[in-house]
């Protein structure tokens, strides 16, 4: 059998004639490229799920932990409100609580000082209008409260006032002395002197005198009731 032989190009050296080409080529079928590129795809999503599933973990894992911490700071601060309401009941702060809510030791406390509360301005104004009234001249009102005494008896007596003035007779002077005696407030009008002022003719006012009163119960008022001399307050 006889092969024919081609033409060797004499351009072309034996080496290039002998060189095998490379050549590539896909044969796989369309079905088998389309199903690994679909697995590829699903584990690529499959890897994806796996991380968000694991840092929605992460973030509940976290919540969870600072609900945790917040509730134990809750039942704390709770407990201490506890404790301190319930240390306001003991003995030690019953005392402060009571005051502060106008307890029974507040109510002692202003009881007292009604007990011992006297307008001594409104109480000097009565005697001086009434001194104005009867024409008399006053020229010193001293006084002073008696003293707290708890056996004494007599309680109607709150003090003493001690009055000095002038006035044209002793007529008018009685009459102011009656006057006095008229009034709630003071009882028990005393004339201590009466003396014809030397160089009367001077004046309209020719006697001097000097009287005690007794301060009563009715006058201790002032800041706290209504029922003063003058109109209290």
């Amino acid at each position: 059998m006889s092969t024919a032989l081609m033409p060797v190009d004499p351009s072309v050296s034996p080496q290039q004639a002998a060189r095998v080409l490379s050549i590539r080529a896909d044969l796989l079928p369309p079905e088998i490229r389309d199903g690994r590129r679909a697995r590829r795809v699903r584990t690529l999503i499959a890897i994806l799920v796996l991380l968000v599933v694991a840092a929605l973990g992460a973030w509940y894992w976290q919540a969870g932990e600072e609900k945790v911490a917040a509730d134990e700071a809750y039942e704390e601060m709770f407990q201490t409100l506890t404790t301190t309401r319930a240390a306001q009941k003991t003995d030690e702060l019953k005392a402060l609580v009571d005051y502060q809510d106008g307890g029974e030791v507040l109510n002692k406390e202003l009881a007292t000082i009604q007990a011992r509360d006297l307008s001594w301005t409104n109480l000097i104004n009565l005697i001086r209008d009434e001194a104005r009234a009867e024409n008399v001249t006053l020229s010193e009102i001293t006084g002073g409260l008696a003293a707290e005494d708890a056996t004494a008896t007599d309680t109607s007596e709150a003090g003493t006032l001690t009055i000095s003035g002038s006035a044209q007779s002793k007529k008018v002077v009685a009459d102011y002395v009656n006057k006095l005696g008229t009034l709630k407030h003071v009882t028990n009008p005393f004339v201590t002197s009466v003396n014809k002022r030397e160089g009367a003719g001077t004046g309209p006012e020719g006697y001097l005198f000097s009287l005690s009163v007794t301060i009563t119960d009715k006058a201790l008022c002032g800041r706290f009731t209504d029922d003063c001399p003058s109109g209290g307050k």
